[in-house]
């Protein structure tokens, strides 16, 4: 795609960032199972995407939680160059969310300051109630995210795995209550709901108008409609 002078269309940047619960409960169920085969389903959804949008450059990150987060995609990367390697949930691990949002926050720091990128978009996945083992109470790490300008008008969308999520911190993560919050009812919902999540976010981060706050003012409807409140594992 060409501009009216006749060179190339310069695509911006949209960094994706995934957020993932590797603590000792999603070892349950098949939940870390569940997990890494919805990241391995959704990675063709996004290449997808980012060669239907001839603006955005679509850049993924993924960071895991449970003790402390870890990087396991840091730089970031062209979907297209993306190979999944399978996590692993911790053994009795801790699900430190609000550390995870804070070291979040520090990395959205790096991003261009220029105004030529899109907003973020981060998708945050969890089974469980964030602790605090690490001295980062959710709260202290989710107004760490707010108070970044990235984070602020980042797109943010949450999914809760099986009964045990923290819904109220998830909807608290979103920000917007017109926003649905899915709760996964087993490992084919996982899989429906992150494929839905990642389109959707892709498509409203990479629009060329962003409101204050979340940035989600039009999400696409969700699989279900409703949120659900049930289980998985």
């Amino acid at each position: 795609m060409s501009d009216r002078l006749g060179g190339a269309l310069a695509r911006k940047p949209l960094h994706f960032i995934f957020v993932l619960d590797v603590s000792g409960s999603m070892m349950r169920g098949g939940r870390i199972q569940a997990l890494n085969n919805a990241i391995t389903e959704v990675l063709p959804h996004l290449k997808d995407e980012a060669r239907a949008n001839p603006h955005a450059e679509l850049l993924v990150r993924v960071l895991a939680f449970a003790n402390e987060p870890q990087w396991i995609i840091e730089a970031p990367t062209p979907v297209d160059q993306i190979h999944w390697k399978r996590l692993e949930a911790v053994p009795r691990g801790f699900t430190e969310l609000g550390s995870a949002l804070q070291t979040l926050s520090g990395a959205l720091d790096h991003l261009d300051e220029s105004n030529s990128a899109f907003p973020p978009a981060i998708i945050l996945v969890s089974d469980g109630r964030p602790t605090q083992s690490s001295g980062v109470t959710f709260a202290e790490g989710l107004q760490a995210l707010l108070n970044n300008r990235w984070g602020a008008t980042a797109v943010r969308l949450a999914l809760g795995v099986g009964r045990d999520a923290d819904m109220h911190s998830l909807r608290r993560f979103i920000g917007d209550e017109d926003v649905p919050l899915l709760r996964a009812d087993n490992p084919e919902q996982l899989v429906e709901y992150i494929v839905w999540a990642s389109k959707a976010a892709s498509k409203v981060a990479s629009r060329p108008v962003v409101g204050p706050g979340s940035g989600v003012t039009a999400v696409p409807p969700s699989p279900i409609g409703d949120p659900i409140w049930s289980t998985l594992g």
